[in-house]
């Protein structure tokens, strides 16, 4: 049960009381579905507007990019040794911070199993404290990475089809989505970030013994690629 705040006035605030369980693999494409439908609008309706190397203020509203904070976080973690089996090196978790300037604006909310309230009619998404600008797929490998930390290593079906449900959104609008070898890239850059909370707020196993192989290996291949 969580506690939903209402309506906030000088002197007094309403709370409404929210049960419900969090999500889970079996809820992951019913879960990326909404991921996917509030990205895309999002992005018709406004984020089209942002560029994700810089914050995106509307009205008095200001959302962060997706590279402040995060470069230097990754840098961090990245040379202290602490994240096991990184498949990212701090260049190229910078190169892809690079690349991710030029790709098509959505947001990232903290899209952890914790923070989905579902009921047999409906799902609440709660805690929106992370909110930053982020490529399309970034929250949805938070939703993936952080549910094989709570549960164990996922079937390698649940997650390509929460990724196809998930693209269907942006796709239908002709936009790219995200690719395999950015929804990878997405995944270390959460395995990085989320690694210090392992053993707290529920994350029982590190990502990389539940990620899938073939995550790494679109990595290496892309790197190969990419040498000169």
């Amino acid at each position: 049960m969580r506690t939903l705040v209402v309506q906030v006035r000088p002197t007094e605030i309403d709370f409404e009381h929210l049960d419900g369980r969090h999500g889970g693999p079996d809820d992951l494409a019913a879960l990326a579905d909404i991921l996917g439908h509030q990205h895309t609008t999002a992005h018709a309706r406004q984020l089209q507007a942002a560029r994700l190397d810089m914050p995106y203020t509307h009205g008095t509203v200001t959302i962060t990019g997706f590279a402040d904070g995060r470069r230097e976080r990754l840098h961090q973690l990245l040379a202290s040794g602490s994240v096991p089996e990184a498949a990212l090196t701090p260049e190229a978790a910078d190169d892809w911070l690079e690349r991710a300037a030029t790709m098509p604006t959505a947001f990232y909310k903290d899209s952890n199993p914790r923070n989905f309230l579902i009921t047999d009619a409906d799902v609440t998404i709660i805690d929106f404290d992370s909110l930053t600008l982020a490529p399309f797929g970034y929250d949805l490998a938070k939703l993936v990475v952080s549910t094989a930390m709570t549960t164990g290593p996922l079937p390698e079906d649940t997650i390509r089809r929460a990724a196809d449900v998930y693209n269907h959104h942006p796709r239908q609008r002709g936009l790219p989505g995200c690719s395999w070898r950015e929804f990878a890239a997405w995944c270390e850059f959460h395995h990085i970030l989320t690694a210090p909370y392992l053993g707290t707020n529920g994350y029982r196993f590190s990502w990389h013994t539940a990620r899938p192989a073939w995550t790494t290996d679109i990595l290496r291949r892309f790197d190969k690629e990419s040498t000169p």
